[in-house]
Formats: structure tokens, sequence, C-alpha cells
């Protein structure tokens, strides 16, 4: 092999190494981008969020203070050392196969998740109560409020919401407090 050939290959191959960490490094930054929708960017509670098949749309949210009232006199107010959060949505199922409606999360900005209030059923209209498990059938909505009973120092709450599939996408709603 002449000096000329392997100076060409030794080009060749300083050129290729080049390349391939320049995509590599193209590849990370591009991967590093906050998507709409994440803990770190999630959606307003005024957007339309559609994750799959479903769409959902916040209603309502307020902060109830420490006690949750009872409108019913054989039902006593709930106080706790926290506070009570009210979160009001519809869901649609856009898919052409039923969806089964479970319980969503509320996650704070130290990552801690909340389940709903377990006595909520109590304090929430009949006809917007979730139940666990409700189906919902194509192109049908529903409307559904849900109470959390979160830590006073609980900020930045997020809605988790998801496509209601098993291990299906979830994205987060920024609920304002």
């Amino acid at each position: 092999m002449n000096t000329i050939n392997i100076k060409r290959v030794f080009f060749l191959i300083s050129f290729l190494i080049l390349l391939v960490f320049f995509c590599t490094i193209l590849a990370c930054v591009g991967s590093s981008q906050i998507l709409k929708g994440s803990k770190n960017d999630p959606w307003s509670k005024d957007d339309i969020v559609r994750v799959g098949k479903v769409e959902w749309k916040i209603l309502e949210v307020e902060d109830l203070g420490n006690i949750l009232e009872s409108s019913n006199m054989f039902i006593d107010d709930k106080k706790t050392s926290g506070k009570f959060i009210l979160v009001r949505f519809t869901v649609k199922n856009l898919g052409s196969d039923m969806k089964t409606m479970t319980d969503l999360t509320v996650v704070d900005n130290r990552d801690r998740e909340f389940e709903t209030f377990s006595e909520s059923s109590f304090y929430i209209e009949d006809e917007e109560e979730l139940f666990l498990l409700d189906n919902i059938n194509p192109g049908i909505s529903k409307t559904y409020t849900l109470i959390y009973e979160i830590p006073e120092d609980a900020n930045k709450l997020m809605l988790e919401v998801t496509s209601l599939e098993f291990a299906g996408d979830r994205e987060y709603i920024d609920l304002g407090l």
C-alpha cells in the first residue's frame, strides 16, 4: 500500500468517527427535550388533552380547605391536617372499544402521589361519583368529580391522566394549585 492510500483510509476512518460522535451528540440533545404533557411541562387546566384515544377536560378545580362540609344531616363534616382538593372533569372515549375508568392520581412538585379521599363518595353528587372500573363506551363522554386529601405543603399539583389502557400512555395536567 502506498502512502496516499494509507492517508485516504486514515482520513476516511477519522471522518466516520467524527460523524458518529456528532450524530450521538445530536441524538442525546434531541432526546433530552421536555415533552408537552410531561411532569416538567404539564398541560394547562384549560387545555383539552388527548391521550391515546381518550380526551380529558378539566371543568373545575377547588381548594376546599381543611374541612369537608357535608350537605347530608346524617354524615359529619370531615377535618384534615392537610387540605381537600376537588377536581371535576369530563372524559370522552374517542376509540371504537369500551374503556374502563379507574382512579386518577394527583402528583405534587415533590413527586408525591395522592389517591382519591376514601370517603369522598359521601360528599359528591351521585351522578358524578367515580365508581372504580366504570365503563365508557365509544363516543361517550362522562363527567366525574373527585376529592383528594393532600398535605398542606403540597404545591404545583398535577392530575395524571392516561389512555385508560393497561400500561398505556400517561400525561399530566397542571391544576393551578
